[in-house]
């Protein structure tokens, strides 16, 4: 499969999401006391003492899953860990040494196609460098804005933090879509999350699911109050409700830019930069686009 630089796929409300937190008075505030505590020595310490690494000879058939998927997304591999805990759940953190996290809930709950999609979804935010401002996040959400010194500063910067990973989580269901080459597994991870066991989820009518996500736009539409408390509703999540995502997916997996980008991955004509896909011509060394070695 032609590597697939995240460019092509980039959702346009995660880059105007991201555009509007960077342009809050006080973001670059934010982000410079960050830098200052942030410790990726210190987070992969942890995972290495209270978590399993999945590698070539831990968990190999869960780790085999990983280095396809880094390919076709133009990534470099990052760590992978196994954490206990039932809720079926994956996250990347870090930055120059990105890392992966699933749960045990995650692997008992899903299908192998659907632990791939999951992956997938993940390795996508490495591949719209989305990992260093989602552990700034994690940090300012959960509180750490009094430990960075921001107080009540961090407001605004919060409420942008949360619309901005909301918006992400699109980028990343492409990224998915894109690897599985189609929206089906990924809809079906949706159902997963938001039905449960697997074989009540096996029994849910997808198309009756996604349908959910126009009644709920067709609810919001009705007037500015329903607006609002939607709004209220959706402004401390992280993630978008997941009917919506489901609805989101599958309708650009039905666009000509998805099609365009799955024939761009099988062409198998001419030699190609394996980081970021650009053709290369003649007996280039490096690549002209990224500058890796070839």
């Amino acid at each position: 499969m032609r590597p697939i630089p995240a460019r092509e796929y980039y959702h346009e409300q995660d880059k105007q999401a991201l555009d509007a937190l960077k342009a809050i008075p006080g973001f670059t505030m934010a982000l410079k006391a960050f830098m200052k505590v942030f410790n990726e020595k210190m987070m992969h310490g942890v995972n290495m003492a209270s978590k399993i690494r999945i590698c070539s000879k831990q968990l190999p058939e869960i780790y085999a899953y990983l280095p396809p998927i880094c390919s076709a997304l133009a990534v470099n591999e990052p760590e992978l860990y196994l954490e206990e805990n039932p809720r079926p759940n994956a996250y990347t953190y870090g930055d120059t040494q990105a890392f992966i996290t699933v749960t045990t809930g995650l692997l008992e709950h899903m299908s192998e196609d659907e632990v791939k999609a999951v992956l997938a979804h993940e390795v996508g935010h490495i591949a719209c460098r989305h990992v260093l401002y989602h552990t700034m996040a994690d940090m300012i959400l959960n509180g750490g804005d009094a430990f960075l010194g921001l107080g009540m500063l961090s407001i605004p910067i919060r409420l942008a933090f949360f619309h901005w990973q909301r918006c992400g989580e699109f980028s990343c269901d492409r990224a998915a879509a894109l690897y599985m080459k189609n929206s089906d597994v990924v809809v079906d991870v949706m159902l997963r999350l938001a039905g449960g066991t697997e074989g009540l989820a096996e029994k849910i009518n997808a198309e009756l699911y996604i349908k959910q996500a126009d009644d709920y736009l067709e609810l919001i539409g009705t007037s500015v109050w329903n607006r609002t408390l939607q709004y209220l509703a959706l402004m401390n999540r992280t993630h978008p409700f997941l009917s919506v995502r489901a609805a989101e997916i599958k309708k650009w997996s039905e666009s000509d830019q998805f099609s365009r980008l799955i024939n761009f991955a099988e062409e198998k004509q001419g030699d190609y930069c394996h980081f970021c896909g650009e053709t290369q011509k003649g007996k280039w060394k490096f690549c002209r686009k990224c500058g890796q070695k070839i």
